[in-house]
């Protein structure tokens, strides 16, 4: 099993590293085999048990250390029996009680005065832990409490939500965190080989529907779509990630050039006004209720609330995933700041057009990143200390999205470096940026 599919959905997975702190705290030799087989049975796990929600979903979120681990037992044992933690634990039990040395070794039992000494020593180790479990209980509670007024988390139960670029990087986590939180997904890939790669990888039970699309063809996103028979006021989230960057490549390569705008700004155009059209019609259908062929007013109110389906008076979420480079230019990528600069003024004017038609069907929200690990991103000592969470960057860009936010600029300090840098003048960014990036091929 490979290291992505052990990591399949972090609130309920844990990694080779975690495994490892668990046998020790239960005393148990880690196996990999056992590993493995654990990891299969928590990608079903999300489809199986109930979410962890408010403070029990923010304990899921902890790293597994020693510490932690030992902390998570005795609560998990006597307030939280379904967290996440005590499926995992319950798990690694469950699974070496079932392999012969592993049954050896939680059977092996002292016998006479040693295992009366053993009772003592577990009852005093109980209630040490136990000491240290409820103000460490208490503190997160207090941390958690102190967080809630700026914590969003909408309920993603039940929602549709399409993703573009799921083969891979952001549009992967994206996908894994909405799955993982309940919602529907249609997800769209490059090619049939992705498509098949991914469905080999997500558990059967997850509900996922995958479209071929190809975003360097002219509406193939669109197109897609209308083959799959997919309404647009089915969904209530959509979330253009694909992009294309040709590291190493000058913006005079101008067939990339164009395939650089085709894939990061037409096809979000192309697909915005595929989502926008209905919208379109019910606006000219109500302007002109007695246009001629028209059905009359009863037969178009009938139509508009047809178009709207279960999901009347709600907006969807048309998120825009751009990038900080769009602050500034940079040499050797063939223009994908310049394109990333054009889909963020591009949706911010659609933004504007709806607001003076008065559309309240579409909120637009636009998301400039900074740098994470992705294959877009090169390694470097400054890359990687800037760095940040690719799971966290899906978890606020999904979190931000439907509930409203215009702008997501995760995190915010590196937005703030970004515009100081760019504030220095094109000198120092020449500097800087040619010292981080070497120069590519030129033409």
């Amino acid at each position: 099993m490979s290291d992505g599919a052990r990591l399949l959905f972090p609130l309920w997975q844990i990694d080779p590293q975690e495994y490892r702190a668990i046998c020790a705290h239960l005393g148990l030799k880690p196996k990999m085999p056992i590993y493995d087989r654990l990891s299969s049975y928590l990608a079903r796990a999300p489809f199986r048990f109930p979410r962890p929600t408010g403070f029990s979903l923010s304990l899921a979120r902890l790293r597994l250390t020693r510490f932690h681990i030992a902390r998570l037992d005795v609560a998990t044992k006597l307030f939280l029996a379904q967290h996440p933690v005590r499926h995992v634990l319950n798990g690694v039990i469950a699974l070496h009680e079932c392999e012969g040395e592993g049954y050896r070794e939680m059977s092996a039992t002292p016998t006479g005065r040693a295992a009366l000494l053993d009772m003592v020593g577990w009852g005093l180790g109980y209630a040490w832990r136990l000491a240290l479990t409820v103000p460490w209980l208490g503190w997160q509670l207090l941390g958690y409490t102190a967080a809630m007024p700026f914590r969003r988390e909408p309920e993603l139960a039940g929602r549709r939500i399409l993703i573009t670029g799921v083969n891979r990087g952001l549009g992967k986590d994206l996908m894994l965190h909405c799955l993982e939180n309940g919602a529907e997904v249609l997800g769209t890939v490059r090619n049939a080989h992705a498509e098949e790669t991914i469905k080999a990888w997500l558990p059967a039970e997850a509900p996922v529907t995958l479209l071929i699309a190809d975003l360097s063809k002219p509406d193939a996103l669109a197109t897609a779509l209308n083959n799959a028979q997919i309404a647009p006021e089915s969904l209530d989230a959509a979330i253009l990630n694909a992009g294309v960057k040709y590291d190493g490549e000058s913006v005079l390569s101008l067939t990339n050039f164009r395939d650089t705008f085709q894939v990061n700004l037409f096809s979000a155009a192309e697909f915005a006004s595929w989502l926008c059209r209905p919208a379109a019609n019910e606006a000219h259908a109500k302007r002109f209720p007695l246009a001629q062929g028209s059905p009359g007013p009863d037969l178009a109110e009938a139509a508009i609330k047809g178009a709207r389906g279960s999901r009347a008076g709600a907006s969807i979420a048309l998120v825009l995933v751009s990038s900080m480079g769009r602050w500034h230019g940079m040499h050797s990528v063939c223009g994908y700041n310049a394109s990333k600069a054009a889909l963020s003024i591009w949706g911010e004017s659609l933004d504007m057009e709806l607001r003076q038609s008065g559309d309240r069907h579409f909120a637009v929200t636009i998301v400039e990143p900074g740098i994470f690990e992705s294959g877009m991103s090169r390694y470097t000592p400054l890359t990687r200390f800037l760095f940040v969470s690719r799971r966290e960057v899906a978890r606020r860009i999904v979190s931000g999205a439907l509930s409203g936010k215009a702008a997501i600029r995760p995190p915010f300090w590196f937005a703030l470096i970004t515009w100081a840098v760019c504030l220095g003048g094109r000198d120092l960014r020449y500097r800087l940026f040619t010292r981080a990036k070497p120069g590519g091929n030129r033409r």
